[in-house]
């Protein structure tokens, strides 16, 4: 991962997400209506809890909508986990100075994938560069 500074709210947003969880934070982005968490692999059924219980009490808490994600040293299988859609395939780029990711998605998935305004996609390349130092990323 790479090195990240947190402020005030993110550390709140992890401490309260934590103690509500019972799963440890390892990132957290917040948003204005979203906050993406990332957990350790195999701990967001955890985190969401039965019905969705344990996240809608995080929901409630911090205020935002709420997106858990697995963390995955790998990062195709850590994209798997991250893009809101089945991937047609993935072409990472990591010769050079900067690491290009290409996502391939069905064209009618597209829309899932980059968001209203691109927000989702925005948000994807954000995590995406604080976990994995990816500089770049496509959506075809």
């Amino acid at each position: 991962m790479a090195t990240v500074t947190y402020d005030t709210e993110n550390i709140r947003a992890m401490n309260m997400f934590e103690s509500i969880t019972g799963v440890e934070a390892r990132d957290v982005i917040l948003k204005e209506n979203e906050a993406y968490f990332i957990v350790p692999d195999g701990k967001a059924g955890m985190a969401i809890g039965k019905g969705g219980k344990v996240v809608k009490k995080v929901q409630n808490k911090i205020g935002k909508e709420v997106k858990i994600y697995e963390y995955s040293d790998n990062l195709g299988k850590f994209l798997n986990n991250l893009v809101p859609t089945d991937l047609r395939g993935v072409d990472i780029d990591d010769e050079g100075e900067e690491k290009k990711v290409e996502i391939s998605v069905a064209p009618n998935n597209k829309g899932r994938v980059v968001g209203k305004n691109g927000n989702k996609i925005d948000s994807i390349r954000e995590v995406l560069h604080r976990t994995h130092g990816v500089d770049e990323v496509v959506v075809e």
